[in-house]
């Protein structure tokens, strides 16, 4: 089992070739990540998406995601990124510590 103070994780750089875009592929990856981590003890479940990005915002919402914060836009200036938005889900706790 995770120790109780681990139980947050992030889910990074959820990519699919163009050319396999809007054929479920993204969903069943989120959807597999969401298991492994709900494994491992995971119950709260996080990842960044730029503000611009509507398919990767529906795709999140559509997995049960939801809107936890947005990224200053200075801080994003002074990173030299394109704003983001976090995002978050809740997982029932599966495995017994």
């Amino acid at each position: 089992g995770i120790e109780a103070d681990f139980g947050r994780a992030y889910l990074s750089n959820v990519c699919v070739a163009r050319e396999l875009h809007r054929n479920g592929l993204g969903y069943d990856i989120v959807t597999k990540s969401k298991i492994v981590a709900e494994e491992w003890g995971i119950t709260d479940l996080y990842v960044h998406v730029a503000v611009d990005n509507e398919p990767a915002k529906n795709l999140y919402m559509k997995s049960g995601f939801i809107h936890e914060n947005d990224e200053p836009a200075w801080q994003a200036r002074f990173l030299d990124r394109p704003r983001r938005i976090l995002l978050w889900i809740g997982l029932p706790c599966t495995n017994e510590l």
